[in-house]
């Protein structure tokens, strides 16, 4: 309460816009809604009408009921030396199976290469500096082959898992890394930090291993009610969430760990 003894402080803001999904789909499907939009440090605007909302008018009673939008198509936040988790290794032909950089001519300050199909090659290639490359393009995935081929997309596997094995071959740059094998992708995943959005949509599940230096990969909190109230609390030092019966998992970024492959539930970023 403020020195008045009011108990009509301001709200935190709301990370999420909600509306009404279709009701083919419980939390609807890339469609354009009519929110409610309260943006970090902003008024929430509703046909030119300014808005202030208190913790009176806005109850988690009254967030339990809402449904929470799930549509937008969020880019992923682009910041060089992005971190990466690794995905593993993957088949590779002629046909490239990350062929991301077809029609480049550079990326970055780094050439791209044709007669590998489109990729980067270089001595000092390292797992950092492939990582470091294809963030220039802001591509989900890359793969490192053959030692020194770096190569950037935002698919992988349409050729098919490789035995771990065939993912053997050391990097040019650093011999205590591995960069693939002949044919062979050591593919990661990309885990950029996204700019502050107020929008969230349901994600593809893609587990990794990160390992951060600025804090736990994600912590738990419960009992929480709904999904809206999960992402309600996905504020400072969170990326997305994994709702799933009372327990809301808050991750520090847009991926899963390994550790929640086996936990149902639903997955937003």
């Amino acid at each position: 309460s403020d020195s008045s003894g009011s108990t009509g402080s301001t709200l935190r803001p709301l990370r999420a816009a909600i509306a009404t999904p279709p009701p083919q789909d419980e939390l609807g499907s890339c469609i354009k809604p009519a929110v409610l939009q309260l943006a970090r440090g902003t008024k929430a605007k509703a046909h030119s009408v300014s808005v202030r909302l208190s913790t009176a008018a806005l109850t988690m009673q009254t967030l339990s009921i809402l449904p929470l939008i799930l549509c937008c198509c969020i880019a992923l936040g682009h910041s060089l030396g992005a971190e990466f988790g690794l995905l593993g290794c993957f088949v590779d032909t002629g046909d490239r199976d990350i062929n991301g950089l077809n029609g480049w001519s550079t990326i970055g300050p780094y050439s791209v290469t044709w007669n590998s199909g489109g990729t980067v090659e270089l001595s000092s290639m390292t797992v950092q500096l492939c990582s470091e490359i294809c963030a220039y393009g802001k591509f989900r995935y890359f793969g490192v082959q053959y030692s020194s081929s770096c190569f950037c997309g935002n698919s992988y596997g349409r050729h098919g898992r490789a035995a771990d094995s065939d993912c053997n071959m050391e990097c040019s740059g650093n011999t205590a890394q591995i960069c693939g094998g002949a044919y062979r992708n050591s593919v990661y995943r990309q885990v950029y930090n996204r700019p502050d959005s107020k929008h969230f949509t349901l994600a593809d599940r893609d587990y990794v291993n990160v390992t951060s230096t600025s804090g736990p990969f994600y912590r738990n909190e419960q009992p929480v009610r709904s999904l809206t109230e999960c992402v309600y609390r996905c504020e400072a030092d969170c990326q997305a969430v994994l709702f799933h019966l009372d327990a809301c998992h808050l991750l520090r970024f847009p991926v899963l760990p390994h550790v929640l492959k086996n936990e149902a539930g639903k997955f937003a970023i």
